[in-house]
């Protein structure tokens, strides 16, 4: 079930950094400015991931098995949940903007300018996704509920309290 939710992730967010994507070409268009290097969300130490409470050795670094261009991704488990960091050149805005984005509302990590939000798609009801600017790339934090476990606590408290727990990792 993770992998087919992550499949329809992977289409849709492929989907639409591509659809949202700024013709430079075109006098008098904004340029999109992208990071050289996406952080890499793997490279976070164990001893932040045993603070979150997800097992370091658990960490996958792909979508299912796939490279997505734009994206760099880390999944790690814990014992009801997943937590997934993602960079991308996806913008905060643009996130904000998709059709299915719910609630979204600002919050505080640190120093960052941060949101977090819901999907309307009833199989996401079991996720919360918080994302901020960064210098190497918009970071998108996610708390998914494992398939057939109940939800202890409101992804948006987990997702929220690992968002302030990494900040210190992630760069400005």
């Amino acid at each position: 079930m993770r992998a087919a939710l992550n499949a329809v992730l992977l289409a849709a967010l492929g989907a639409m950094a591509a659809g949202c994507s700024i013709d430079t070409t075109i006098p008098g268009r904004a340029t999109k400015i992208v990071p050289a290097t996406l952080y890499d969300p793997c490279t976070l130490p164990d001893d932040a991931l045993h603070a979150i409470g997800v097992d370091p050795a658990s960490a996958e670094s792909d979508f299912v098995g796939v490279q997505s261009e734009g994206w760099e991704v880390c999944d790690w488990e814990a014992d009801w949940f997943y937590i997934t960091v993602f960079t991308t050149d996806v913008t905060v805005e643009e996130f904000r903007a998709r059709p299915r984005t719910a609630d979204f509302r600002a919050v505080d990590v640190g120093t960052r300018d941060a949101h977090t939000f819901r999907s309307t798609a009833a199989s996401q009801l079991g996720l919360c996704d918080l994302v901020y600017s960064s210098s190497r790339g918009t970071v998108l934090i996610r708390a998914d509920t494992k398939a057939n476990e109940q939800i202890r606590e409101d992804p948006c408290t987990v997702v929220l309290r690992t968002a302030v727990t990494l900040d210190p990792y992630i760069p400005d």
